[in-house]
């Protein structure tokens, strides 16, 4: 099922089961977040233990996640370059036949400003 139908098909059911929908999915992501909050917690209850927790100022801290985002993070070329070489080491080719329905030719909803 596409993300589109599953839309069409929310957008079908009553007002109230929409409504119980909604709730049930805040509820979700709600126990997700906690989820992550105690996996996370966990982690640097054992970083701690394991003594390989870092110590040092706000600043120490901001400079090295600084540091580590302009080490790691790659520019769109760079980026680009990785993706034409693993589409060549995979044989994965496209043609424009690949992309004719790639566009969502729905009309969408009125917005009124």
């Amino acid at each position: 099922m596409t993300l589109q139908e599953i839309i069409n098909s929310i957008n079908s059911l009553p007002t109230e089961d929409r409504e119980y929908l909604f709730e049930f999915l805040r509820q979700q992501r709600i126990e997700n977040g906690r989820v992550e909050i105690l996996a996370n917690a966990q982690e640097v209850m054992q970083t701690f233990k394991d003594g390989t927790v870092k110590m040092g100022s706000v600043d120490d801290l901001s400079a090295d996640l600084l540091e580590e985002e302009q080490t790691k993070s790659e520019g769109f070329w760079d980026m680009t370059l990785r993706f034409r070489e693993r589409m060549q080491q995979e044989n994965i080719t496209f043609d424009d036949a690949d992309f004719a329905d790639l566009r969502d030719r729905s009309v969408g909803r009125d917005v009124e400003f």
